[in-house]
């Protein structure tokens, strides 16, 4: 056996063992549905594969193949009439890309979420099984800085285990479960931050800018040591000293003897009289 042959045997190999733990998964959460459906908690289903027929033979025989579906893998209705609806991933790894949903998938689950289903991705690492609550798992970028999760990160939403996935049942029920409203707190709370961001962005390019100009016009040496001077005060006044002291300095305001602020304040007001009575 050649090397190609190999690889193409081992990748093989690999898709067996992933399809045969992503059905002993998908076990572990039909036998949770069970129990919950005999103790009137939920009734959830396993959503059938659609197929689609490529040939018909004799005897009600066919041959045919999967099709992509955009329903999730389970669907139905909690105690009290709200409906659930989740898709179930696996992997043996050591993380659960954000990627192994497909667009259809996707889309499937924010429409169910933003109609007020209880929506997710119910996820398994290893030997650790989480329910992850949709607004969690679409926003993975946002909140951890990438898009994929690790067993770690499943930690808060992690469910019981008992031979089964019990999927409704979190050992952190203070985390466990976003609704819609909750999610749009959060959202709100990542625009915001967004803005903060831009806003210090635009911030520290203003200063870029107005030290560049400063020390075109009053040269390097003066400049450097009146920004260090500037540094001393607090940091939401830094653009406004710079802009003052520019616009002074713009004026033939003459800052290469100050030592310290009050000096910079003197040959300001100095320049700012000169100016007016100039006027």
């Amino acid at each position: 056996m050649n090397e190609q042959q190999r690889k193409k045997a081992l990748d093989s190999w690999k898709g067996k063992k992933n399809n045969a733990q992503g059905h002993f998964f998908e076990g572990f959460i039909k036998t949770a549905c069970a129990v919950y459906k005999q103790k009137g908690i939920a009734y959830v289903e396993k959503m059938p594969e659609p197929f689609m027929v490529l040939e018909k033979k004799d005897r009600g025989i066919f041959k045919g193949r999967f099709i992509a579906h955009a329903q999730p893998d389970f669907m139905g209705t909690l105690s009290g009439g709200r409906s659930i609806c989740f898709e179930a991933k696996y992997t043996s790894t050591d993380k659960l890309a954000q990627t192994v949903l497909t667009a259809e998938q996707w889309d499937s689950l924010e429409q169910h979420w933003k109609a007020g289903a209880k929506a997710g991705v119910c996820a398994g690492i290893g030997n650790v099984y989480a329910f992850i609550p949709w607004p969690v798992w679409r926003s993975m970028q946002e909140i951890y800085g990438r898009k994929f999760m690790t067993a770690e990160d499943l930690e808060p939403y992690r469910v019981r285990f008992n031979g089964a996935c019990m999927f409704l049942d979190p050992l952190h029920p203070d985390v466990a479960d976003w609704t819609p409203t909750t999610a749009a707190v959060i959202e709100k709370q990542l625009q915001d931050l967004g803005r903060e961001v831009e806003r210090a962005v635009g911030e520290a390019a203003e200063i870029e800018r107005l030290e560049t100009a400063l020390q075109t016009v009053v040269g390097v040496v003066t400049a450097n040591r009146l920004f260090e001077i500037i540094r001393r005060e607090p940091e939401e006044k830094h653009a406004a000293f710079l802009k003052t002291t520019l616009e002074a300095a713009l004026g033939g305001a003459d800052y290469s003897a100050c030592q310290t602020m009050d000096d910079m304040a003197e040959v300001f007001a100095r320049n700012f009289v000169e100016r007016a009575w100039g006027g």
